[in-house]
């Protein structure tokens, strides 16, 4: 993390939903530490570094809120710090203007901007879910590292075996496709990786298939799990 403590980050900085203070909500230390505690490795993207961090506590829509979500805006330099400080003043001058009853709903802290953002969700009181990388660049794989992700899962067992399970697969569904990029915090893995994903079925309202995680650097698959999605 590059010198940067991001559970100390946390525990000295975080940022609260106003609807999140009005509920008198995750405001006690000890509730904070458990939440640092609990909190995966995070390592910066390619060869990146942080320099700063952004906690937040959003809320979840509802009152009384029954889950949170923990947002964690991170950046290369102090300049893109600032503009995601300015970017969170906005948002909450906005918040500000729409909360004038509690039962009308207003905005959270989604989007802000950042070179990574990361969120969970948890419930009150209980742990928090896994993280996910949400930042809109998750998707951009250049050309040269998604063809060798691919090269490299097509060589795989994992792929072979999933393959000759599959055979009566349409030909439509397409091929193995470098999907986005894995961080260590989503994966557990030492590395960033390229998830490679595998259509096996879709019939036109629900697909399922099969993603593998791959290392690019010691090129091989070192994960493997199934997904399936709704069209729409």
């Amino acid at each position: 993390m590059a010198g940067l403590d991001l559970r100390e980050e946390l525990k000295r900085g975080v940022k609260l939903h106003p609807r999140i203070v009005a509920q008198d909500l995750l405001k006690k230390p000890d509730e904070l530490q458990k939440i640092a505690a609990a909190l995966p490795v995070f390592i910066p993207f390619k060869g990146k570094s942080y320099k700063a961090a952004m906690w937040v506590i959003d809320w979840d829509h509802r009152i009384p809120s029954r889950d949170y979500i923990l947002r964690l805006y991170v950046f290369y330099s102090a300049q893109g710090k600032a503009i995601g400080e300015l970017s969170y003043a906005e948002r909450l001058a906005q918040i500000e203007t729409e909360d004038i009853f509690p039962e009308f709903d207003v905005s959270d802290f989604a989007g802000l901007s950042a070179d990574e953002v990361y969120e969970a969700e948890g419930p009150v009181g209980g742990e928090l879910k896994s993280f996910r990388l949400v930042s809109e660049w998750r998707r951009e794989i250049d050309v040269k590292s998604a063809r060798r992700a691919e090269q490299i899962a097509r060589s795989s067992p994992h792929f072979q075996e999933v393959a000759s399970e599959t055979r009566a697969r349409p030909p439509g569904l397409g091929d193995l496709e470098a999907a986005e990029w894995c961080p260590p915090s989503e994966s557990g893995h030492e590395r960033w990786g390229v998830d490679v994903w595998y259509l096996r079925s879709f019939n036109g309202m629900v697909g399922e298939g099969t993603a593998f995680l791959v290392d690019l650097e010691d090129e091989k698959v070192v994960r493997q799990r199934d997904f399936q999605f709704r069209a729409g």
